[in-house]
C-alpha cells in the first residue's frame, strides 16, 4: 500500500473544503468551536461508538474501514473480547467521555479519526480487516502526522485562528493567557492551540 503524500498546504485546503461541507459560509463565521460530532455524523454519515479500547488507555480511537470484528476491552470481565463492527464506525476510547477534563483531547481524537477516514480510507477499505493495520509497506509515522495535521486544521481553521489571535492579542498580557483564551474559544487543549499558533509563527 502506498501512502499518499500531502503537504501542509494541501491539508489546509482539505480542511477548508471539509468545513464548507458543514456550511458554505462556515469559514466566515466568528471564531468558535467546530461542531465536530455534527461534522462526523451528519456531514460524513459516520457513526461514533464509545468503547473501552485498551486496558491501559494507550489507544484513543480507531476507524473501521470494513465490516468485521475488532478487539476491545471489557471492563466487567476484565478481559479482551471480539466486538462486531460495521464500516464507517468510529470507535472512541470511552474514558475520554467519562472525564470532563479530557474534553479537548476527546474532540481532537474525534477529528483525528475523521482525518483518517478522509485521507486514508482507500488504503484500508476492502483489505478484509475491520480497522487499520499497518504492514511494512506503510509509513505509519507519515499516516499519523497527516491525520494529526488535518485534525488541527479542521478544529482550528486557519483564518479563524488568525482573526481570533489578533482580536485577543491586546486583551491578555502573557503568552500563556493568550493560548488559554483561544483554547477555550475553540474548545481544544492548550497544547493543541499552542502547536497551531506556532505553526503560523504567531508565537514562538
Amino acid at each position: 500500500m502506498c501512502v499518499p503524500y500531502y503537504r501542509a498546504q494541501v491539508l489546509e485546503s482539505i480542511a477548508r473544503k471539509t468545513l464548507t461541507k458543514l456550511d458554505n459560509s462556515y469559514l466566515n463565521f466568528a471564531p468558535q468551536a467546530v461542531p465536530i460530532e455534527t461534522l462526523i455524523e451528519n456531514t460524513f454519515g459516520l457513526t461514533i461508538d464509545y468503547k473501552y479500547l485498551k486496558q491501559f488507555k494507550d489507544e484513543l480511537g480507531k476507524m473501521v474501514y470494513d465490516n468485521g470484528y475488532v478487539i476491545c476491552f471489557n471492563r466487567e470481565k476484565d478481559d479482551y473480547e471480539l466486538v462486531e463492527v460495521t464500516i464507517g464506525t468510529m470507535l472512541i476510547e470511552a474514558s475520554l467521555a467519562d472525564d470532563s477534563t479530557q474534553y479537548g483531547r476527546l474532540r481532537f481524537t474525534l477529528a483525528h479519526e475523521l482525518a483518517h477516514w478522509i485521507l486514508h480510507q482507500r488504503l484500508f477499505e476492502g483489505t478484509g480487516i475491520a480497522a487499520a493495520m499497518y504492514d511494512a509497506d506503510v509509513d505509519e509515522d507519515s499516516v499519523e502526522w497527516q491525520a494529526n495535521y488535518l485534525a488541527q486544521a479542521i478544529l482550528m481553521p486557519n483564518g479563524q485562528v488568525k482573526r481570533c489571535f489578533y482580536s485577543v492579542y491586546s486583551n491578555y498580557k502573557t503568552r500563556r493567557e493568550k493560548i488559554k483564551a483561544m483554547a477555550d474559544i475553540f474548545e481544544v487543549s492548550k497544547q493543541a492551540m499552542e502547536i497551531r499558533l506556532m505553526n503560523f509563527n504567531l508565537i514562538s
